[in-house]
């Protein structure tokens, strides 16, 4: 746990994608006094169309970027 006005450090990064529709987003939140881990999390995010709400294709300036910082799990 941690308390109210207590110091967190949050890390995220990127471990996996398809290439075309997914990314995969970690992250851990840590109590900056001693290091302890207090949360660690994962998302599944999907590149959609706003206008249709379907899923699409990530523009090419998402993959170079996203693509480009993926680190391992």
């Amino acid at each position: 746990p941690s308390s109210l006005g207590e110091s967190l450090l949050l890390g995220t990064w990127l471990t996996a994608s398809d290439g075309k529709l997914t990314l995969d987003r970690r992250f851990q939140l840590r109590r900056a006094a001693d290091g302890v881990t207090v949360l660690r999390g994962h998302w599944a995010l999907v590149c959609i169309e706003l206008s249709s709400g379907s899923a699409r294709r990530m523009p090419p300036e998402f993959r170079e970027i996203y693509l480009a910082a993926l680190v391992a799990a």
